[in-house]
């Protein structure tokens, strides 16, 4: 049975309604129109009508995650941050994420972004990749599992995604505090998971430390949340539109522009 790989695909730049871009994307990436689905081909009896099949396969989803098909794009929650959001679909494949797919399909999208989230069940690995243009911008993969540690402690790790939306610097700021929060609830959750507390090495701990501990973590994270209301960098970082003026190109487009001459200067 093959391993079952979810990803998260967010699309920056986009001004379709999600709902229609979607057929749109699933026609780019596995050639499969959702408006006329052939129910045969993922297991159903082919008297099935496969015009409004989506939509019932829409609903499976929402009510059951686990109802997924294989190469069938999902509305997914949007991201949402700062009030900056992007539209996001889910999509589930055999192995490994659809990069081959997604990367021919941004070719026909070259003014939007694409971020995939991608993690393959259940011992990874994990990680991101950012394409435009069927150029891969930058990516990230890392060992982590579903084991206690991986995460948090052994292969922590802080999203792409936010450097290719269009934060301002003292948003970027604020996101960077929320990350030190995130970090220190992860840490936090481990020392009240039911795998570390009934693991076999909880006799060796040192109660007290233990408890210390996890007072120590408790109060810190008041006191970053606390402060973290009151911080603000608005008027402190300035910067005219950051992320629309930075060059952003891909190491392959960045190999196709010229280089500037010295006696241009």
């Amino acid at each position: 049975m093959a391993n079952v790989c979810e990803t998260t695909i967010t699309v920056v730049g986009l001004n379709d309604a999600a709902e229609i871009f979607v057929k749109a994307l699933s026609k780019a990436m596995f050639g499969v129109d959702l408006d006329n689905l052939n129910p045969k081909q993922w297991g159903e009896d082919e008297n099935v009508d496969g015009k409004g099949w989506y939509d019932k396969l829409v609903d499976e989803y929402r009510q059951q995650r686990s109802s997924a098909r294989y190469c069938i794009l999902y509305p997914h929650e949007p991201y949402n941050r700062l009030g900056v959001t992007a539209p996001r679909f889910y999509v589930e494949t055999k192995w490994g994420p659809p990069v081959k797919e997604i990367r021919e399909a941004s070719t026909s999208f070259p003014e939007l972004t694409f971020h995939l989230g991608w993690w393959v069940e259940q011992d990874g690995p994990s990680g991101e990749l950012v394409i435009r243009n069927g150029h891969d911008v930058e990516e990230m993969c890392r060992p982590a599992s579903w084991y206690l540690f991986d995460d948090t402690i052994l292969y922590p790790t802080i999203s792409l995604l936010p450097a290719h939306l269009p934060y301002t610097l003292a948003q970027r700021a604020t996101l960077r505090v929320q990350d030190a929060i995130q970090t220190i609830e992860g840490l936090d959750r481990i020392l009240r998971d039911r795998r570390f507390i009934d693991s076999p090495y909880s006799n060796e701990r040192d109660p007290a430390a233990l408890d210390q501990t996890k007072r120590t973590l408790s109060n810190l994270l008041e006191q970053m949340k606390n402060s973290a209301e009151r911080l603000t960098f608005e008027g402190v970082l300035l910067g005219i539109e950051p992320f629309r003026d930075r060059d952003t190109s891909s190491p392959a487009e960045m190999e196709g522009k010229s280089i500037l001459n010295i006696d241009e200067l």
